[in-house]
């Protein structure tokens, strides 16, 4: 699974993209279908603005967009609802796959 972690503008410090790309690598425990997950952190005014997307193999594309008034917090929300979606998608396709043909 490939993450990248993106800071738009520069706002913050270094180690805030390595932070990230950790939380980010936790998801992929909730789905093995996960390819490539993608963040993007952005500032905008006294917000935080937190994007995650998740592209699912042979699946939809999954997107959490969180805005709050520090970064811990936008990005804990947009992890847990990206983590929710995941299991959701797990769930489905286990869910699937079961289905005894008619």
């Amino acid at each position: 699974m490939k993450t990248e972690v993106a800071i738009l503008h520069h706002d913050y410090p270094s180690q805030t993209r390595t932070l990230a790309d950790q939380k980010l690598q936790s998801l992929g425990k909730f789905f093995d279908r996960v390819q490539r997950l993608s963040a993007k952190l952005e500032k905008q005014g006294d917000e935080h603005r937190v994007e995650i997307v998740a592209h699912v193999g042979r699946g939809p594309i999954l997107k959490a967009d969180v805005t709050d008034e520090t970064l811990k917090g936008a990005l804990d929300e947009c992890l847990d609802r990206m983590r929710g979606q995941l299991t959701r998608q797990r769930d489905k396709v286990k869910l699937s796959s079961h289905r005894p043909a008619s």
